[in-house]
């Protein structure tokens, strides 16, 4: 029970070290024992605390494994313990387990520290990983909008080349139409003359056909040409109203 107090700070049960090494002879003494388990409370509190002690990594290894030769004897049970003395059977279960916490401890400790530096790792992993996120995103919006201004500058090209194409055919059309209309010059010159002798007669004509629509067409040829003849021509003639030669309302 000494063994395990030795050479921890601020623990000072008077016995000597030297070295780092135990002092056999006097740390099993009996003398040494009843001075540490002289004040009850206090060896119960340094009881609950060891484990805290443990934690810290305080404990000596050498400490532990001067007592392996008493753990392991086949007599140090609490069970064999208990017909001796209660508190025996006691401090002995408390040994035993404290002696398999420090073991768990000692070799859990590295992969402990391992899996310290694994989440470091993560974390630093992971906030390279959101950063390079971030700037992929940034890269991203700033990457669309540029395509966006892309394709706008694209789709303004594809108008202007297909309204270029418009005019083109506009233009090769409206040529064809002027050369077209070029030969149409003395037909057009003889059609203004004969229209402008039209004007002076179309009144006539355009009666002559709205009374030949409204009073002559229920009737047969023989008929239409006798109204026509002996009564609408002679009336615009004997009132002098402009009529076509060769007026023929049908």
């Amino acid at each position: 029970m000494c063994n395990l107090y030795v050479g921890i700070p601020d623990v000072d049960y008077g016995i000597p070290t030297k070295g780092g090494k135990i002092g056999v002879k006097q740390e099993d003494s009996w003398k040494v024992s009843k001075n540490m388990m002289k004040d009850p409370l206090k060896f119960m509190d340094n009881l609950n605390d060891y484990k805290r002690i443990i934690d810290e990594m305080r404990v000596p290894p050498a400490n532990f494994a001067a007592i392996q030769d008493i753990i392991n004897e086949p007599t140090f049970t609490p069970e064999m313990l208990k017909s001796k003395a209660e508190a025996a059977s006691g401090v002995c279960n408390w040994l035993k387990n404290i002696n398999l916490y420090f073991d768990v401890v000692v070799n859990t400790e590295p992969k402990r520290l391992a899996v310290e530096k694994a989440k470091v790792d993560l974390a630093e992993a992971t906030e390279t990983k959101e950063t390079m996120e971030a700037l992929v995103a940034d890269l991203q919006a700033k990457l669309d909008v540029l395509m966006k201004t892309y394709q706008e500058a694209m789709d303004k090209k594809k108008g202007a080349e297909d309204e270029a194409a418009r005019c083109e055919r506009r233009l090769s059309l409206a040529n064809r139409l002027v050369s077209a209309l070029g030969s149409e010059k003395g037909r057009w010159a003889d059609a203004i003359v004969k229209f402008s002798a039209d004007q002076t007669v179309v009144h006539g004509d355009v009666l002559l056909a709205s009374s030949f629509v409204s009073y002559v067409g229920p009737f047969n040829k023989a008929f239409r040409d006798m109204i026509m003849n002996d009564n609408f021509v002679k009336f615009f003639k004997e009132n002098n109203i402009p009529l076509s030669p060769a007026c023929d309302p049908i």
